[in-house]
């Protein structure tokens, strides 16, 4: 009796001992931490049977913990390629100790709606019980392998955008050497033709026409290497574009149809309008080719945002408003390696003959040298989109108009001019066409001299006509040591590389101009009387 009372007692005793508390904290604290896991966590069994889930797993396989506990793994794999893992699975059942695959490792998991996901799995053996489990922590890799892409293209990008820079700064330079060649074989060739007979004027007519052509593809190089002389002005881009398109759908032909979409606002930014009308005939042209059998041009104007979350795509500028033109085609659109080499100069996919390959090459360099970007999107047989971001600036007033151009006969003059150029078969050519119209010339080779000439002549000096590169001291440093003794001196300054003029004391005075290399002797001479 005692001892069946004794019995009784110590079951009831056991039966009300409680978990120790210390465990049970444990338990819940493994439990917070599991559903806390920002990464999928699973356990499966040895016959591949899921026995535990976590609120993570949920949330990326898109099932519920129910549906997944007591299910394959199976189901969580690309239905191409459960056998493969049934077989891994296999051979880990026969060999626990062996890791089929180890941690870390990139797969593509299924979700339940059948989409896939890329994921990064580290397996580990659970020998807690028996048998042994595995522990699956899966992370979901697809936004750092969205970010590595980006990574990437922003690298390809930024070894596109130096590679362009180096080739500006070569055809820069070339062009500024060829710049003096054509001045002097535009300028004898205008001398001369007044003294050909009239029956060999062609052959001279066409060593000028071919020099010409050859300057315009020097300034096309310039524009390439953003080294062109800008005169930029306030302007409506829809006005531009209106205009540009209404001569491009002549030139286009009429199996071409012509959209145009201008933005409901004006579109004002701050560019040279001859620069825009060129870029215009690049695309036109451009898209023409793509589109032999004909098609559909759309160009639209609009207002757009660049943040810093998509410089990546805008190397040239910096966060803030812009206009944004766009110019898409139905043409035969490009394969990637052409894009990646799309704005090199004298690159072209077309017949020999048919193209220089500066067209592309010289527009990017007007948007970037505009402070704008240029993004292009093709696709073979689909198309081409050229999308162009130029910085939107508040309307201005107009500018002033421009005083009525001279006729023919007002170019002659009988001032003093100072002629300063270091290429000594320019410096004669220049003195013989200056003296011809009825100037006093005084000629230097060097800065240095014009200086010594300066101070020696005792007489009035009209005008300063002076190359920008020059040994030693250059234009504009001449420019400003000689009007501070001659304040009533104009200055011209003539250079083949546009962009180094400002390298000197300040902007352009209201006495001082500029002209591009090479120019005709018709045009030096209407803007030496304008200035006089």
């Amino acid at each position: 009796m005692c001892d069946h009372a004794h019995a009784q007692g110590l079951t009831e005793v056991c039966m009300s001992v409680e978990p120790d508390p210390v465990s049970r904290r444990i338990e819940n604290r493994f439990r917070q931490l599991l559903e806390a896991a920002p990464d999928a966590i699973l356990e499966v069994a040895a016959d591949g049977s899921i026995t535990l889930a976590n609120v993570a797993a949920e949330t990326m396989f898109g099932y519920s913990r129910a549906e997944l506990v007591g299910q394959s793994i199976e189901i969580l794999v690309p239905c191409e390629k459960r056998s493969v893992h049934a077989r891994y699975r296999a051979g880990y059942a026969e060999n626990p100790k062996v890791r089929p695959m180890g941690p870390g490792l990139e797969l593509e998991a299924q979700r339940k709606d059948g989409t896939l996901l890329p994921v990064e799995i580290s397996l580990s053996p659970n020998r807690s019980g028996e048998p042994t489990s595995v522990i699956a922590i899966v992370r979901d890799v697809s936004q750092r392998q969205h970010m590595e892409m980006m990574l990437r293209r922003s690298e390809e990008r930024l070894r596109q955008a130096e590679k362009l820079e180096a080739l500006g700064r070569l055809a820069g330079g070339v062009a500024h050497e060829f710049n003096n060649l054509l001045s002097m074989v535009l300028g004898y060739s205008e001398l001369l033709l007044p003294a050909v007979p009239q029956e060999s004027r062609h052959h001279l007519e066409k060593i000028t026409a071919s020099a010409r052509r050859a300057a315009a593809l020097t300034r096309q190089m310039l524009a390439f290497g953003r080294r062109q002389m800008l005169e930029p002005r306030v302007l409506d881009l829809n006005t531009v574009v209106i205009e540009s398109c209404r001569i491009a759908s002549r030139l286009l032909g009429e199996n071409v149809e012509t959209i145009v979409l201008p933005s409901l606002q004006p579109a004002w930014i701050k560019a040279d309008p001859t620069q825009i009308d060129q870029i215009m005939a690049n695309l036109a042209s451009n898209a023409h080719a793509a589109m032999p059998q004909g098609g559909k041009l759309t160009v639209s104007v609009s207002r757009a945002e660049v943040g810093e979350n998509n410089l990546v795509e805008h190397p040239h500028v910096a966060p803030g408003s812009y206009v944004l033109l766009s110019i898409s085609d139905t043409g035969s659109g490009m394969a990637p390696e052409v894009q990646a080499r799309l704005f090199e100069p004298f690159f072209t996919t077309r017949e020999f003959g048919q193209g220089t390959g500066m067209g592309l090459a010289s527009m990017y360099g007007m948007v970037v040298q505009s402070g704008g970007s240029v993004s292009v999107y093709s696709e073979p047989d689909v198309g081409t989109t050229f999308q162009i971001y130029l910085p939107s600036v508040p309307p201005e007033e107009e500018a002033a108009p421009r005083a009525a151009p001279l006729d023919a006969e007002q170019f002659r003059g009988t001032e003093t001019i100072l002629l300063v150029e270091d290429q000594p078969p320019l410096l004669e050519l220049s003195r013989e066409f200056l003296e011809r119209l009825g100037y006093n010339v005084l000629t230097a080779d060097l800065p240095e001299k014009a200086m010594q000439i300066s101070h020696e002549f005792g007489g009035t000096i009209d005008m300063l006509l002076t190359d920008v590169l020059m040994p030693g001291m250059n234009g504009r440093e001449l420019g400003y040591r000689l009007r501070k003794e001659r304040p009533e001196m104009k200055v011209l300054y003539v250079s083949g590389f546009p962009d180094r003029v400002f390298e000197g004391p300040g902007e352009l005075d209201v006495d001082e101009a500029f002209m591009e290399k090479p120019y005709s002797f018709d045009e030096l001479a209407r803007k030496i009387r304008e200035m006089l």
